[in-house]
């Protein structure tokens, strides 16, 4: 299973969803010591991470830094589709955006 990624307003209704049908976040995501990613390693591929809005900006902009670097074309375009997916939430008061793991 992949880690999903959703938007959701504050009663935790889902606004949108981003399947990860190819478990691609799992292969992009910092790993859990990275201080340079100080919300995406935190992401729990067992569980879930929920970012607020006070967050979500920091979380753009270590997607776009993720994305200056190479992966597998798949993986590739699945991160930007996840980063894509993570603006549209940005400055929506009271939405979070989910990352739901196995």
């Amino acid at each position: 299973m992949g880690i999903d990624v959703h938007w959701e307003d504050e009663n935790g209704a889902s606004l949108a969803e981003l399947p990860d049908l190819g478990s691609m976040v799992a292969q992009f995501l910092p790993h859990s010591d990275a201080q340079d990613f100080p919300c995406l390693r935190f992401v729990d591929p067992y569980g879930d991470t929920v970012f607020n809005q006070l967050q979500i900006g920091q979380l753009v902009a270590e997607l776009e830094k993720l994305s200056e670097q190479h992966y597998d074309p798949e993986v590739e375009r699945h991160l930007r589709s996840v980063l894509e997916f993570v603006r549209q939430a940005r400055d929506r008061v009271h939405t979070y955006v989910k990352f739901y793991g196995d």
